[in-house]
């Protein structure tokens, strides 16, 4: 049974480095993994052997600024596709496909714009919609439309609330963790009321705030801006995996990128929430890659 390699780091040719873990099978066939927020690469740890059985070498990046990869100053979310090139470039990797997930949904959907070439396929799972788009965040969370949808127009509240996110995460993430997880719907409770679940999600959540509340705020300004391109434009097969009652990223998101990406295909499950989607459909989301 092979083991993850859950830290290697690649120097790209602008002298940033670049970190990300291996899960799956190490020949197997490649698909690059965006995290979530706050996420990092360790991640889809807890799928490992889902991916180890379905023949899949799951590269997980940490995005600048995120565990160990260097930050880029001013970044736009259409910066990310040419990273992704390099790495692969680096590995070897003529074609790939691409599964994001929550907030790494915007930066998959950036690499089916531009860089389409290198694509097999893209899936996106539970992923962020833009925030410009009408009633974008109806359904979502408080705290999250206080970061995505208005922090933008309150620069102190958006600091104070980043600041002490990732205070908690640093210091106590069992605790923050906890409380979070009141908050959400049966289905996420149930799945992360196991323990090793939310060991891999604490784990995940305090890599990605490695660096800091600055990195953070950047991915926020990300979201929280136009997207730098037209779904419309993808040329791309694109699949798309929504739990209907998830309150971090809102099912509506998902109808609205399904209503207007050319080549999609939407996959809606009543019953599942952000978390549950990917441990009661994990193998549906592979199969489509």
């Amino acid at each position: 049974m092979s083991s993850p390699e859950l830290l290697e780091s690649v120097k790209l040719s602008d002298g940033r480095s670049l970190s990300f873990a291996r899960f799956g099978d190490p020949s197997g066939k490649p698909v690059f993994y965006f995290h979530g927020f706050p996420g990092s690469r360790l991640e889809p740890q807890s799928n490992h052997d889902a991916f180890l059985k379905a023949g899949i070498q799951l590269l997980a990046l940490d995005r600048p600024g995120i565990g160990h990869s260097t930050r880029k100053n001013k970044r736009k979310l259409l910066d990310w596709p040419d990273d992704v090139v390099e790495i692969a470039k680096i590995l070897k990797l003529e074609k790939f496909s691409i599964l994001g997930v929550s907030g790494g949904g915007p930066y998959a959907l950036a690499c089916a714009r531009a860089i389409p070439g290198y694509l097999n396929k893209v899936t996106v799972a539970c992923g962020l919609g833009p925030i410009d788009a009408p009633n974008a965040t109806s359904g979502m969370m408080l705290s999250n439309r206080v970061l995505f949808r208005y922090g933008k127009f309150f620069p102190p509240v958006l600091h104070l609330s980043t600041f002490l996110m990732v205070r908690q995460l640093s210091s106590k993430p069992a605790k923050g963790l906890k409380k979070f997880v009141e908050g959400l719907p049966e289905p996420d409770r149930l799945v992360l009321s196991k323990t090793d679940a939310q060991d891999f999600v604490a784990a995940s959540a305090v890599e990605g705030v490695r660096q800091g509340s600055g990195p953070l705020l950047e991915e926020i300004g990300i979201y929280s801006r136009s997207w730098g391109f037209k779904l419309e434009d993808l040329n791309v097969p694109v699949s798309l995996f929504q739990g209907e009652v998830d309150i971090d990223v809102p099912a509506s998101m998902a109808r609205h990128q399904a209503s207007l990406i050319p080549d999609c295909e939407i996959n809606l499950y009543p019953d599942d929430g952000h978390f549950s989607l990917l441990v009661n459909h994990i193998d549906e989301i592979i199969a489509s890659l």
